[in-house]
């Protein structure tokens, strides 16, 4: 066995440098956090290490891609000296060995290794921030949490890396990094601290590198209350759609009792989001997250990016209709017929006088974000649209921009059933199902929207005069489903009449 060395005095050593970065292009592509498969690795360098232990560090690796784009990836690593500890890693997580340093340590993966998930808990709970840099922030509830706490390993299949701590604590330790404040670690924090909203994951801590208001801070991981729940939204309302479709009467009242309940919770989040619920702590936000008047030029903007974006899709969609099934293509072609008057709905809102606040939102809102608990929703992953770059997803933005989202879930719901469903694998008898597959979507959607506008009032977020929602809504419920027609045109073509008749719907055609 090799004398020990602290694992990040190695990173000093050229030799052992060198042979990590030589093995990590194939270790990466072996990793299912690792989203850039479909790239090619030119190089990596080691940007910075910051000591956990004396055997386990957060390295910060720059990915250079051959298309000269880079990424930024948290790789924490352990050595292991001792050849029964290496025999037993080696068995067990042999996917997650990185470098084998002859007659020397395994350089591995440390998140499976329960003395680091040990260490990280210590330093989150402790507050502590190092010299080098790396700072840890505890939340009020580690004010009583225990000193020590088991943990686990879930088995996710997520871009991060997940630890539940003593089946009390969650953390998130991300792995793809962009510099600035992650809007997940800062709106949960928010919500939960100051703003007084009960239905968001309570923020128990955060680890980074540097301050949270500098530019350049580097969110590595978040640390939360875990939550007890039943299933995602996305699972409960496909569930009750299913049951709808098994029967002919209408649709239940839990059902819609559950889409009202999520409609009020999002306007509290909102609300919250805003500043404005009864139970919170005071007006230190800060300038980013202090709502801030719609200016005429923002109305512009996204009317103009709306435009532009319907302008792209018809395009795309009319290049590939000679290849859609008779079905699809017949939709389609509805859809481009009625290019001119799905124009004219961006243009309304364009030249409407509307007077509302721009506040933060979530940003990725839909069914899959919310968790299903006992008897309420539990709003989750307030990260954002992940192809956004950080600046991007903590701009302000309209409320109603997450209910359209949600909407679209809704009708993704509706439909999705009588895909998912085998029993309705025949095509005549999902087609026969549509009209309860619409009635079913009205019925929850309106649901949803009553019980959000109902609990906002008249927040200042909202324009005042109902056909301006309505406007707006419209406007981004168009935008999502033109979104939604880019992405299943090219992932997933057996589900591109739900989009499609998401914007026949927009443009009253249906």
């Amino acid at each position: 066995m090799q004398a020990s060395v602290p694992l990040k005095d190695r990173f000093a050593q050229p030799r052992f440098t060198y042979a990590l970065l030589e093995a990590l292009p194939e270790f990466l592509a072996r990793q299912r956090w690792f989203t850039s498969k479909g790239k090619v690795i030119a190089q990596c360098r080691v940007v910075q290490s910051y000591r956990v232990t004396e055997d386990a560090v957060l390295a910060i690796v720059q990915v250079h891609f051959s298309n000269e784009s880079t990424e930024l990836f948290q790789m924490p690593l352990a050595q292991l000296l001792h050849t029964e500890d290496q025999r037993r890693y080696l068995k067990e997580n042999e996917n997650s060995v990185l470098l084998r340093v002859p007659g020397g340590p395994f350089i591995v993966d440390a998140v499976p290794l329960p003395q680091f998930r040990a260490a990280l808990y210590a330093l989150l709970r402790a507050g502590e921030t190092q010299a080098d840099g790396l700072a840890c922030e505890a939340g009020k509830v580690m004010r009583t949490a225990p000193a020590q706490a088991d943990s686990v390993v879930p088995a996710i299949n997520t871009s991060n890396t997940a630890i539940v701590y003593h089946d009390r604590f969650f953390f998130k330790l991300f792995r793809k990094l962009d510099p600035g404040l992650n809007p997940d670690l800062e709106l949960v924090r928010y919500l939960s601290e100051r703003a007084g909203f009960q239905h968001c994951p309570t923020y128990a801590g955060s680890l980074g590198v540097g301050k949270v208001t500098d530019p350049n801070y580097l969110n590595l991981g978040l640390l939360t209350g875990k939550i007890d729940n039943r299933a995602e939204a996305w699972d409960f309302f496909l569930e009750r759609a299913g049951r709808y479709y098994a029967g002919t009467g209408p649709v239940d009242a839990e059902t819609l009792e559950r889409a009202s309940l999520l409609g009020q919770r999002t306007a509290e989040m909102h609300l919250g989001l805003a500043g404005l619920l009864p139970a919170a702590l005071g007006a230190d936000a800060g300038a980013m997250i202090t709502p801030e008047a719609m200016s005429v030029e923002y109305r512009h903007e996204i009317t103009a990016a709306a435009t532009k974006l319907l302008a792209r899709q018809i395009e795309e969609l009319r290049a590939k209709l000679p290849g859609l099934p008779p079905a699809q293509a017949s939709l389609a072609q509805r859809v481009l017929e009625m290019e001119s008057d799905l124009a004219q709905k961006l243009a309304a809102l364009d030249n409407a006088d509307m007077a509302l606040d721009l506040i933060r939102i979530h940003g990725d809102y839909h069914l899959g974000q919310v968790l299903v608990t006992e008897d309420d929703f539990c709003i989750i992953d307030f990260e954002g649209e992940p192809l956004l770059t950080i600046p991007e997803r903590r701009r302000k933005r309209p409320a109603l921009k997450d209910v359209a989202g949600m909407v679209r879930s809704f009708h993704y719901a509706a439909r999705g059933e009588l895909l998912l469903n085998a029993a309705y694998a025949a095509e005549a008898r999902a087609e026969s199902l549509v009209p309860r597959a619409e009635a079913w979507f009205q019925a929850t959607s309106t649901a949803f929207l009553e019980a959000y506008y109902g609990t906002c009032g008249s927040a200042p977020f909202l324009p005042a005069a109902a056909e301006d929602r309505q406007l707006l809504l419209e406007l981004f419920i168009l935008e999502k489903a033109i979104y939604e027609v880019a992405y299943e045109l090219n992932s997933r073509p057996s589900w591109l009449p739900i989009p499609l008749n998401g914007l026949l719907m927009v443009a009253n055609a249906i």
